[in-house]
């Protein structure tokens, strides 16, 4: 069940970074900043939905450490993330949602094993 939990999770996430991204580039942003701002979107929105609901983690003694581990971790994948938008739209011509689409799934799988192992292991 959590792992059902989490993709439903993961698709709230990247329909919100792939709607946001998508109506800023057309409205002109730069698709680099497009896909930074999608991202942290989707961060804030994730942090909560994982925690309370994939984990079912509602300790609030540990809340503030946690979100200082996923943002931490959210901030390494926003770099990742980037850097396979980049590569993947410049050097091999790829469509940036399809791009976009690659680099959250890649950062999906090692995500979620950071976070039942370490983020929101129960203690």
């Amino acid at each position: 069940m959590r792992i059902l939990k989490f993709l439903i999770t993961g698709a709230i996430g990247i329909s919100i970074n792939l709607g946001i991204f998508h109506m800023l580039y057309i409205f002109g942003t730069p698709y680099l900043i497009g896909s930074v701002i999608g991202t942290l979107t989707s961060i804030i929105i994730g942090f909560l939905l994982q925690k309370y609901w994939t984990f079912e983690d509602y300790s609030p003694e540990r809340a503030h450490a946690q979100f200082i581990l996923y943002t931490t971790l959210a901030s390494v994948n926003l770099v990742l993330n980037t850097g396979i938008v980049y590569v993947l739209v410049s050097r091999f011509d790829v469509f940036y949602l399809f791009a976009q689409a690659i680099g959250a799934a890649i950062i999906a799988i090692y995500s979620f094993l950071i976070y039942r192992g370490f983020i929101f292991k129960t203690q």
